[in-house]
């Protein structure tokens, strides 16, 4: 079926079926036979998150028990897939799919769920069948079952790859929307990454697949089955549209170095490469990264050059143990002449977070000790006098934080700062409660809020923000507002009230 030459409006969903479950059967093929499960920790009572079609045929599903399930499938296999496992895994997919295109996104929360770009994949494939058929067989190789859908929309889309039974991976070009719509239509909710409470009310009321689902009625869903069936429907809606958010390409850290006059000493030249190293190993750090390979190439003078790789056992962060391991190597090369440069480079991987906070105390600050000021402070003044914001989602902004007991220190990391599996862009410091601006006029552009600041000169806007009807009705119009002096200010527009307020600034 020949694709719509159109690729600016394709979209590309490659979906491991229960990826952690794969994960657990490259672990033990030989449970490839019986019904198998990867379970949220190792106790009888613990829930099942992903199983296998032999699992689905015995009516075993995830959000089961573990002994509730092991009751309906006596030969249930089931094990613990850890979430570092899991990330690891993603990560070499990740690099494995920018090999079928430069734009590669993974799902946030759906380990398995990638997004590829189609753009511009004709001229080097022919077509898009032979693009997704080639991401298809290259993930195979890998021993990765995997589902391609070149389609127009994106849940839709998901949806269809998300039906294809274990096992039975395939490539799909989808020729227009209607069929791309009627197919994702079929799809059964147990399929899909939704809550087992909500698939269990829904299948209570005859609600079994995605088209009987999106032909309820979208304002009533809130109510009767909370946010998740609301945002479920938002995405399944035909003016649902998110942009592609390829995930940044991580490049190893390096430096280099020249050395005058050329040093033969193998002593003299650990010392030099330390302060480099160290540098590189902070880098690293401030990805939230461990050292996983070095690379050290050595040039000599008037003599050939040397390159060395090393891996420690597991990624590191201790440069005492690096050195260790350089020294042995140097030494065993016994140099003909003396260096004159050299160049580190440092692969780095995802690692405990512990592991960072520890290299991080050890040359910027000492948590324990701040965390024994804590204790003192709760002592003296009870648990609630030390707090911090943390992030939760709703509708208006001085809503969409609380404060929340501190237990205990830690380092910053962007990932704290995720809220529905997004970032803020810019700092946004909020007033604790608005301040009423004293003009109503409706055009606040030449305002003068501050002197200091001087008038609005420019205005971003409107965005519309509405929530607490079931108190009391809030209506608002948001406005980035910038000022003579370069400050950008964020006010709104009561429209109940018609008045101007101002929420904070930006930094």
């Amino acid at each position: 079926m020949a694709p719509s030459t159109d690729e600016r409006e394709r979209v590309c969903c490659v979906e491991l079926p229960a990826m952690p479950l794969q994960l657990l059967l490259l672990d033990q093929p030989k449970w490839r036979a019986f019904p198998v499960a990867v379970v949220e920790a190792d106790r009888p009572q613990a829930k099942l998150v992903w199983v296998n079609e032999h699992a689905r045929r015995l009516r075993v599903l995830p959000g089961m028990r573990f002994a509730a399930a092991r009751s309906l499938a006596p030969e249930l296999r089931a094990s613990v897939i850890t979430a570092e496992r899991v990330e690891r895994a993603v990560a070499a997919l990740f690099s494995r799919l920018l090999d079928f295109s430069p734009r590669v996104e993974p799902e946030v929360g759906q380990p398995g769920t990638f997004w590829v770009d189609p753009s511009g994949m004709t001229l080097l494939w022919g077509d898009l069948g032979a693009w997704a058929l080639a991401i298809q067989r290259g993930l195979a190789q890998v021993g990765h079952s995997a589902t391609v859908v070149v389609g127009f929309h994106r849940f839709r889309a998901h949806a269809i790859a998300c039906a294809q039974p274990d096992g039975q991976a395939r490539a799909w070009v989808l020729a227009d929307r209607r069929r791309e719509a009627r197919m994702a239509a079929s799809v059964p909710l147990d399929r899909l990454s939704i809550s087992p409470r909500l698939r269990d009310e829904l299948a209570g009321l005859g609600v079994r697949t995605l088209g009987e689902f999106m032909a309820l009625p979208g304002p009533e869903l809130r109510v009767r089955f909370g946010v998740e069936a609301e945002r479920l429907h938002a995405r399944g809606r035909d003016d649902d549209w998110n942009p592609m958010q390829a995930r940044e390409l991580v490049d190893p850290v390096r430096e280099r170095v020249e050395i005058d006059p050329p040093e033969l000493d193998v002593t003299r030249l650990l010392f030099r490469i330390k302060p480099a190293l160290d540098r590189l190993l902070g880098q690293l750090a401030d990805r939230s990264m461990a050292m996983s390979a070095l690379h050290l190439r050595l040039r000599l003078d008037h003599a050939d050059a040397h390159e060395q790789r090393l891996e420690p056992a597991a990624p590191t962060l201790d440069a005492r143990q690096l050195l260790d391991l350089l020294r042995l190597r140097i030494d065993a090369l016994s140099l003909p002449a003396g260096v004159e440069e050299f160049e580190l480079e440092l692969e780095g991987r995802r690692t405990d977070p512990r592991q960072i906070a520890l290299f991080r105390a050890q040359v910027r600050r000492d948590l324990e000790a701040g965390n024994r000021a804590l204790a003192q402070l709760r002592a003296a003044l009870g648990p609630e006098a030390v707090t911090r914001a943390q992030l939760r989602a709703a509708h208006l902004p001085e809503a969409r934080f609380a404060w929340v007991p501190v237990a205990e220190l830690q380092l910053p990391q962007a990932g704290n700062m995720q809220i529905e599996g997004e970032l803020p862009p810019r700092i946004r410091r909020l007033l604790h409660r608005p301040d009423r601006l004293p003009s109503r006029d409706p055009d606040p552009k030449d305002w003068v809020i501050d002197p200091k600041l001087g008038p609005i000169e420019q205005l971003r806007g409107p965005y519309r923000a509405s929530g607490g009807w079931w108190v009391r009705e809030v209506e608002r119009d948001y406005y980035f507002a910038r000022t003579r002096s370069g400050a950008v200010l964020w006010i709104f527009h009561d429209r109940p009230r018609r008045r101007w307020f101002l929420q904070g600034w930006m930094e």
